[in-house]
């Protein structure tokens, strides 16, 4: 089969279609168009910086085999860095960027084409031949999500389901919103050998005892006020947190027992998780968080340490093996009870919480949406 894939910037982080899709290079072919953006830019200095580094990918290279992960032997998608212009509801602009990206689609072969978008703004880019199919991957409430022009993307995504042949969502919430008739759950996935395998320590836990444990972004949907209560009410507890902050988290760092380390590769990532005490989901309640299923959730089980979490739903399908609360004080109490656990080898934690998602691994993932795609 073939795919043209429209979705984030290759490598920029390990996202549930990347994964899908180093997985099905591997006997496709697959075309990766990176992020042509869901909002228009604004006058500040993020946005510089990204268009800078958008202009300069495209100026030294404007394809590329993508790298894949070393435990994969495969030389993964091409991937595609077209010049496109971020106003997507200007009709100039939209026909610009259509013949841009079109330019790079073979459509002389008359094998089907299997269009894969992950963001909405692509609906209007491609040129469906009779023989094409569409599939719309939602992986995202655009109308919570931040960063996100809603307005504007109201309209695109409204479009794209209706043209889409299938749809995949990742979880209830987006699926409610979806025609039932063409739309399937496609919960994410877990890279299960990587985070469950014995990994070591990393080197910056080693001299960290009572270690309570966070990666991914740090962003508008982590609760500050949560983490700053829980750091204060447990001195004794040494908070690590990994990742890029793209929000203020001065009022954590300015205690002794919190640690903020810069993101890591992700392969490393199981480096961390395995070895600190309690993985922590102190997420806000809101909407984008109500429809989400984080990647790091199933990680954390496979790595087998109790988690921590605010309740929202996707933690709920795991109950069994995560403490979840709907209060300060009640996280407080479970990251009491996950040191408690950590402390008690003869629960058997980790093999009952990574037995739970070893069948969702990316490979599982990869062979549904394969199997789906041949059907529509």
């Amino acid at each position: 089969m073939r795919f043209v894939v429209f979705a984030e910037d290759w490598g920029s982080h390990p996202s549930s279609t990347q994964h899908i899709f180093t997985r099905i290079s591997k006997d496709h072919d697959v075309i990766w168009f990176n992020s042509i953006g869901m909002r228009k830019p604004s006058l500040n200095l993020k946005d510089f910086k990204r268009i800078y580094q958008k202009l300069s990918l495209m100026l030294t290279k404007k394809s590329v085999a993508a790298k894949v992960p070393e435990n994969l032997v495969q030389s993964g998608p091409l991937v595609q860095n077209p010049f496109v212009l971020p106003w997507h509801d200007n009709t100039l602009c939209s026909a610009f960027n259509a013949h841009k990206i079109n330019s790079l689609i073979d459509v002389s072969d008359p094998e089907p084409i299997i269009y894969w978008l992950s963001v909405a703004t692509a609906i209007n880019l491609i040129k469906l031949r009779p023989q094409d199919r569409l599939v719309y991957y939602c992986g995202d409430d655009f109308s919570s999500l931040a960063g996100v022009d809603h307005s504007m993307i109201e309209s695109f995504e409204l479009s794209l389901i209706e043209q889409a042949h299938r749809i995949f969502v990742i979880s209830d919430k987006l699926m409610r919103k979806m025609p039932p008739h063409k739309t399937q759950l496609l919960e994410h996935g877990v890279d299960f050998n990587l985070f469950n395998d014995p990994q070591n320590k990393a080197k910056e836990l080693e001299q960290k005892t009572n270690v309570v444990g966070f990666y991914g972004s740090i962003s508008s949907w982590l609760d500050i006020e949560l983490l700053s209560y829980c750091i204060q009410e447990r001195p004794q507890y040494e908070f690590v947190l990994v990742g890029n902050a793209q929000v203020d988290i001065s009022e954590l760092t300015q205690f002794d027992n919190v640690t903020h380390i810069e993101a890591v590769d992700h392969k490393l990532l199981p480096c961390f998780s395995q070895h600190w005490q309690a993985s922590i989901l102190p997420f806000k309640n809101n909407g984008q968080i109500q429809a989400c299923d984080p990647l790091k959730l199933k990680e954390y089980l496979a790595a087998g340490v109790p988690i921590v979490s605010t309740d929202f739903p996707a933690v709920r399908r795991f109950q069994d093996a995560v403490l979840i609360t709907n209060s300060a004080e009640g996280f407080l109490n479970r990251l009491d009870i996950a040191m408690s656990i950590h402390q008690a080898p003869s629960l058997a934690w980790k093999e009952h919480s990574s037995e739970l998602v070893k069948r969702h691994s990316w490979d599982h993932k990869a062979k549904f949406v394969l199997n789906e795609c041949k059907s529509i």
